[in-house]
């Protein structure tokens, strides 16, 4: 008898213990967790909107430059492949040379672009960096979140997690 006691008590409080555990997890009394790409908040912001429309115009010259060189260096190789038979040894080197010409200018507009870019994300981010610490310390703060986590640490997260675009909007709304 006083082994079914035993029981029947170890029982009662093993369910109490677990009524009282569910409660907890209902009532939300875990930490509060959100996850953040900073770098998409920051990027999809206006502010980086504003700063990638200037540097499309800053690198515009180039960037057509880049488009002429490519599309003659697609007739030329074209007219290699083409006329082959019918040209010759120096027309081809000639258009060799040409070539070698174009691809040399073509990379070297290509690096100077990628390096302005480069250059212009470095600088945007330095800029903003404050701008963004303060959108995520807002949102942090009115959402009343307790451990913010960033995005690329996360193996899996419910996307319900994401405070990306609240981030986002926030820095939207310091213009």
């Amino acid at each position: 008898m006083k082994k079914n006691i035993r029981f029947y008590m170890a029982a009662i409080g093993f369910i109490l213990a677990s009524n009282v555990y569910s409660q907890d997890d209902l009532s939300g009394s875990g930490p509060s967790v959100a996850i953040l790409d900073m770098a998409a908040a920051l990027y999809n912001s206006e502010l980086a909107a504003a700063v990638q429309d200037q540097l499309s115009i800053e690198t515009e010259d180039d960037s057509a430059r880049i488009r002429e060189l490519a599309q003659e260096g697609s007739a030329l190789q074209e007219r290699l492949t083409v006329d082959a038979e019918v040209l010759s040894e120096a027309e081809q080197r000639d258009i060799l040379e040409q070539l070698e010409e174009i691809g040399v200018q073509y990379q070297y507009l290509e690096q100077r672009v990628e390096s302005t870019v480069e250059q212009r994300r470095e600088i945007f981010e330095q800029t903003y960096s404050s701008n963004l610490i303060q959108a995520i310390s807002d949102v942090v703060e009115e959402e009343d979140f307790d451990v913010v986590l960033r995005a690329e640490v996360a193996l899996f997260f419910k996307q319900t997690l994401d405070i990306t675009a609240m981030v986002t909007a926030k820095l939207n709304e310091q213009q």
